[in-house]
């Protein structure tokens, strides 16, 4: 007997048509500063789209780890938001569709998953698949971020990729779609390095960057004014409370400067590394500032509250 599949196609599935961008933008591990969610949630805020398919979250989210939201309402529930993972239909600012898949990265059942999105993107006929994906690293909040690229897109990884690591590092649901998928479909994954002691605060930058690389890789085009209005007042936040504090300034001119050596080629093996080739921590690197800032709830002017 035939498996029931995870997903069931919307009543606008057949009318999908073929040759499309898939963009995948999902949340869960790797998703530093919730850049994924913040991207997927601009999209689907701001362009026409309508849901072509959705996955059963009972069967892929373990929803003890990662629980709904509910609205207790004084005497009674209401609002409960379930997880959903589905696949859209939208269109871009100039006219053009593409589809983008969206949702918390799952906790179970990562082979069926992959295997059936790779059967979604073969039925119907997606022309390539970028991802977005993020992490905390330390790199300055000052400077333009950077991407690490991934994949078989050879063009974009030249073009792209200011950091390639050779490391092991635990894996995500993404890191899978691209493992399997790219030997199939062109396939660009766009990893935002954050500053890692911004943490996740809705810091709109690695959301811009992400979005820029999806036009980079795929010709889309994306409305971005209220993030850039946000990432311009988060820098100002920033800036004027770093400025106050010696030892924040003594912290992000320290990163700058790796950052700037890097960039300009010098011998420093990476902005990201310590002179033993080891990636601080985030105590290591950032607990001053993010105590500063934290000493600045409920003072009106705390960009992590914006």
């Amino acid at each position: 007997m035939r498996t029931r599949r995870l997903y069931e196609p919307g009543q606008d599935f057949e009318r999908v048509p073929g040759g499309l961008h898939l963009v995948v933008s999902m949340h869960g591990f790797a998703d530093a500063g919730n850049t994924a969610e913040l991207v997927a949630s601009t999209l689907l805020d701001t362009l026409e789209h309508r849901t072509v398919a959705g996955f059963d979250s009972d069967l892929l989210i373990d929803h003890r780890s990662r629980r709904p939201q509910i609205r207790f309402n004084e005497d009674h529930l209401e609002g409960y938001e379930p997880h959903a993972i589905e696949l859209s239909l939208v269109t871009d600012d100039a006219g053009r569709d593409f589809l983008l898949l969206t949702g918390p990265e799952p906790d179970w059942m990562w082979e069926r998953f992959t295997a059936e999105i790779a059967e979604l993107a073969e039925r119907l006929e997606v022309a390539t698949i970028t991802s977005i994906l993020s992490f905390g690293m330390p790199v300055p909040h000052t400077r333009p971020l950077a991407t690490t690229v991934s994949g078989n897109q050879r063009e974009l990884i030249v073009k792209y990729s200011a950091w390639q690591p050779n490391t092991e590092l635990p894996a995500s649901i993404m890191h899978l779609l691209e493992y399997r998928l790219s030997e199939h479909w062109p396939f660009a994954s766009f990893c935002v390095l954050v500053p890692h002691y911004i943490g996740n605060t809705g810091f709109a930058g690695p959301a811009l960057k992400a979005l820029e690389s999806i036009t980079n890789a795929t010709g889309l085009v994306f409305r971005t004014d209220a993030l850039l209005e946000s990432e311009r007042e988060f820098q100002q936040l920033v800036t004027e409370q770093v400025a106050s504090h010696e030892e924040l300034r003594t912290l992000v001119h320290a990163l700058e400067a790796r950052y700037d050596a890097f960039m300009e080629g010098s011998d420093i093996r990476s902005p990201l590394v310590d002179d033993d080739g080891d990636v601080p921590s985030a105590d290591e690197i950032a607990a001053d500032l993010q105590r500063f800032l934290a000493m600045q709830q409920g003072q009106g002017d705390d960009p992590l509250q914006q």
